[in-house]
């Protein structure tokens, strides 16, 4: 499969579930908005570079690709924690929290469905 129908794949998938997620919880279409935004920013670079890595990484060194995931998954948690805070959805504690649960959701769901 070519790369930019995984990426679109996997960022539809995270849009999906985040943004229900979202609509439940927070119910407020601004946010939704958000979401979507946040995501076509961090979902891509981390799936391209969990991609480009496991492509030249021989088989050895694969248990490192799990801490290469965790940062990353870290970092997009930062990022998108700063930004819900920036785009004043939440405050600065609930923007952490928001972030940290709706990223934990996407991940654990794409694990699942493998």
């Amino acid at each position: 499969m070519s790369l930019v129908p995984i990426l679109l794949k996997n960022l539809l998938l995270t849009v999906l579930i985040e943004g229900a997620l979202v609509l439940i919880f927070v119910r407020k279409k601004e946010t939704l908005y958000h979401s979507v935004l946040v995501n076509m920013l961090t979902n891509p670079l981390v799936n391209l570079v969990l991609i480009s890595w496991g492509s030249f990484v021989p088989l050895p060194i694969v248990p490192f690709y799990y801490i290469v995931t965790a940062i990353l998954e870290i970092a997009a948690v930062i990022t998108e924690w700063l930004l819900y805070y920036k785009m004043g959805d939440f405050g600065i504690k609930k923007a952490f929290f928001a972030s940290f649960l709706l990223n934990a959701a996407s991940y654990s769901f794409g694990l699942l469905i493998g």
